[in-house]
């Protein structure tokens, strides 16, 4: 009985320890894509409102996000392939600009998927959010606005950089991308995500060590430089 234990637990532990393969479990981007979290791995996901998959995945998201590692930070972004993923981008960015994501990010997936509204014009999606008691004018105003214009034509062109076919889809770092096909699952997609977090991490601490050993070394390089400065000019005076 203990030799069978210790088998399983033999076998937990290599699959935990595991290498994932690049082109089979993620995708390595040619070119990365810039990054907006500083020294902070970034997790990048982009979604659609529309998309069934999405909304499924939220409220196991939502919990792995919240135990992210300190090198790690979240962010989203509506992917826009075409006109046809334009308004769920806008939606987005309205919300975003009106300081209303975390009020309205999955209500409005709740509208869409369980309430079946489909937003369909500008009018509907501004009395939607309006109904929560936000100032009708101000979401026209923002729906209509050149932030929220330039952030949907941003989102397009960063979905191209990205190169994936469709969403949901976890991009870390700018570097890599991976998906439920690509993964095995959604639950294994995570599992790649936390390789690759754990991956860019280690990089990120050897690059900044590297950064503060050289720091050190010029400091102490410039305090001996004056000590040895000082005496040699004492000992001219001398």
């Amino acid at each position: 009985m203990k030799k069978i234990l210790l088998a399983a637990l033999f076998a937990l532990s290599t699959f935990a320890q595991a290498d994932y393969e690049a082109g089979i479990d993620y995708i390595v981007l040619d070119k990365p894509v810039k990054t907006t979290t500083g020294d902070k791995v970034e997790v990048r996901e982009l979604f659609w409102y529309y998309c069934p998959h999405c909304y499924n995945l939220e409220p196991t998201l939502n919990a792995w996000v919240k135990k992210l590692p300190a090198s790690a930070e979240f962010v989203r972004q509506p992917a826009m392939f075409s006109k046809r993923w334009l308004n769920g981008a806008i939606f987005y960015f309205v919300l975003e600009e009106l300081n209303l994501l975390d009020k309205l990010h999955e209500p409005l997936f709740h509208a869409i998927h369980v309430q079946d509204k489909r937003f369909s014009s500008k009018s509907s999606f501004v009395n939607w959010v309006s109904s929560f008691g936000v100032d009708k004018a101000k979401v026209s105003a923002a729906f209509d606005s050149f932030g929220v214009r330039v952030k949907t034509n941003k989102s397009q062109l960063n979905t191209a950089k990205y190169h994936v076919k469709g969403v949901p889809v976890l991009v870390v770092n700018g570097k890599y991308w991976t998906d439920a096909t690509h993964a095995g699952s959604h639950e294994e997609m995570f599992n790649v995500v936390e390789y690759l977090i754990e991956k860019e991490s280690k990089k990120i601490t050897a690059r900044t060590h590297g950064k503060s050993v050289i720091t050190t070394g010029a400091k102490l390089s410039t305090t001996i430089g004056d000590k040895l400065s000082t005496t040699i000019s004492t000992e001219a005076k001398k």
